[in-house]
């Protein structure tokens, strides 16, 4: 088989006019004229082209301009990051401000989701599916990958549904007329109990590859995507959005089984458990683990982006960017501002970030009361933080490898007689005390396929390190009250994700009833999967839509004309938050002209 990622993108324009081209309805197919389906079935190069077609309408985690989001990761609308409000196209800002629109968060190329998408990747799956057992020239071996990765893949895509409006039309079948294609939604209950279906279906192939060994089918479906699939399905299910005899809005009335399951069951955190742990089982029997580089200052940077042959050994399913490249210009928004920069910072962290980062020795600093550094030492209140933070956040008084001659100059001057920001670096150039370097410096020569200067950029879709806390959280969820002790492997799960970045283990004395470890796993995992789509559609399945208001907290640095420096905390804003955005608004455009689509509460 041809290798996918070898030929996404230029397949790309190929196979969307060669089957999207007069769609009207998400799932409708095109006329027969403009749609050769005959001639796709012939031969097996035709098919794996098709198949292709699928992964490019994958969501798209790292959004550079005129794509998801203009430039904005998703998790800067969350109270970890925010985007510079004087470049007001950066599409976090619409949530951050309370302004987000239905048709533009879900049915537009620059807003979070296009729903029409995900129909469109079924659809290719279901023809798949019913067609690939016809091609003549392929063996029974090939067949059946193409039809696991599909099937795979149709999963993948009612999950993202699933996460994003709750209940959906499910089509399990390809569908050809307008007619047919008129789906009502179903039950939530329905929905994830399809979506486990699917995931058991893959599963289930004997001969379906367990994990991507091949590092040219970096990529692809497997089966251990297809159970991680299920054991996030089950996790959001026993989540308290869902998880719940009351939806988050009643507007809804009998309907309200469309976004929540009307009932409260506890076991279902049990199920949860049991599908993440077979998960990780089956990663690490055939080789997978979580990444360790032998440096503590790298093993977090290794895990989230170093290539499989660069040491990566945890990555189930990346997203990656089609197209190779050559430099960091498509990161241009993404940089700091300001000379020898030059960026936009598109993202940036918050101070409510910083604090959940502990000190080396596994305690906290107090943010809360003023910081004055010793004389021309400007990093000090961060010397001694969490290894994970210098691979993920800039600060004033850093100097960056790749720029080692510039300085950031995060400050303003005592008073007139210095420049604010010196040479390197202006304070108006920063919104907050801090820039995000995830993705952008230290990682070229850990990405490329071939040599530095081709250079493939992606994201983790789906991690073993986010499996170990997904264990972590359904574990401590199940067993005892709000007082109990958690079980040892809730503890060990943790542990040895800090350990590998040179953590301490939790302090047993103090995380010691389930509602702490509830607070610390949430820390661990918005450091650990920050910026990777996580804490936004964390904060909604924890049901915590409040923490999205903040406050937003930020410091004001001072340089003092003796070479101190001064941390001051500070609320940055108190941002909106509206019930009705817990779960997306299907486009308004869909459910004005498809039969039996229920908008959710309060669109």
């Amino acid at each position: 088989m041809k290798k996918i990622i070898k030929i996404l993108f230029g397949l790309h324009v190929f196979c969307l006019m060669l089957t999207f081209t007069a769609c009207e309805n998400y799932l409708e197919f095109p006329p027969v004229l403009e749609f050769n389906e005959d001639s796709v079935f012939t031969q097996r190069t035709n098919v794996e082209k098709y198949l292709s077609t699928m992964y490019t309408y994958n969501v798209n985690q790292m959004p550079f301009a005129s794509t998801r989001l203009d430039r904005s990761l998703l998790d800067a609308a969350s109270d970890i990051g925010c985007g510079y409000y004087a470049q007001s196209a950066y599409g976090a800002h619409q949530f951050n401000k309370g302004t987000v629109a239905a048709e533009w968060v879900s049915n537009n190329s620059l807003g979070e989701d296009r729903f029409g998408y995900h129909y469109k990747a079924i659809r290719i799956g279901w023809k798949l599916l019913q067609r690939t057992d016809e091609v003549p020239d392929a063996t029974q071996a090939q067949k059946d990958r193409i039809k696991g990765e599909a099937k795979a893949m149709i999963a993948m895509h009612y999950f993202e549904l699933m996460k994003r409006y709750g209940g959906v039309p499910l089509a399990k079948k390809f569908f050809v007329t307008t007619e047919e294609s008129a789906i009502p939604r179903s039950s939530l209950e329905d929905t994830y109990k399809y979506i486990v279906q699917l995931c058991d279906e893959v599963i289930a192939m004997p001969d379906f590859p367990a994990i991507i060994t091949d590092r040219n089918d970096f990529g692809r479906a497997s089966k251990a995507m297809a159970m991680g699939i299920k054991a996030r399905t089950l996790l959001y299910m026993a989540s308290p959005l869902f998880n719940s005899d009351r939806p988050y809005m009643d507007n809804l009335g009998t309907n309200s089984n469309l976004i929540c399951l009307m009932k409260y069951d506890k076991e279902l955190w049990k199920t949860a458990a049991d599908e993440i742990k077979a998960t990780i089982d089956t990663c690490e029997l055939y080789g997978m683990k979580l990444t360790n580089v032998g440096d503590v200052t790298k093993n977090f940077t290794a895990a989230y982006q170093y290539l499989p042959s660069k040491g990566n050994t945890e990555i189930i399913m990346p997203y990656i960017l089609t197209g190779v490249y050559t430099d960091y210009g498509n990161f241009v928004n993404w940089k700091p501002r300001g000379a020898p920069f030059n960026g936009y910072s598109s993202n940036l962290p918050t101070q409510n970030f910083v604090e959940m980062f502990q000190l080396k020795d596994g305690t906290y600093r107090n943010w809360d009361t003023d910081t004055i550094t010793p004389i021309n030492k400007p990093t000090y209140p961060y010397d001694n933080l969490d290894p994970r933070f210098k691979q993920l956040i800039a600060y004033n008084g850093e100097v960056l490898p790749e720029l080692p001659t510039a300085t950031l100059q995060i400050w303003d001057a005592e008073n007139g007689n210095i420049a604010n920001g010196g040479v390197n670096g202006k304070r108006g150039n920063a919104q907050f005390a801090y820039y995000l370097t995830k993705y952008i410096y230290g990682y070229l020569n850990n990405t490329s396929y071939t040599s530095p200067n081709q250079w493939r950029p992606f994201t983790p879709y789906m991690r073993l390190t986010e499996m170990y806390l997904n264990l972590a959280e359904a574990l401590n969820e199940y067993y005892g009250d709000e007082d109990s002790k958690p079980v040892a492997d809730v503890y060990a799960r943790v542990n040895t994700i800090r350990a590998r970045s040179g953590m301490p283990a939790l302090n047993e004395s103090l995380i010691n009833t389930k509602a702490k470890m509830r607070v610390q796993i949430q820390k661990e995992r918005a450091i650990e999967l920050g910026f990777e789509d996580s804490r936004f559609f964390d904060l909604k399945r924890w049901k915590m839509g409040d923490t999205f208001k903040g406050p937003i907290y930020d410091l004001k640095v001072t340089k003092k004309n003796n070479g101190q420096y001064t941390y001051k905390k500070y609320i940055y804003e108190t941002r909106p938050w509206f019930e009705h955005y817990y779960l997306h608004p299907f486009p308004p455009s869909e459910v004005n002209k498809l039969k039996g689509i229920i908008q959710n509460p309060g669109w």
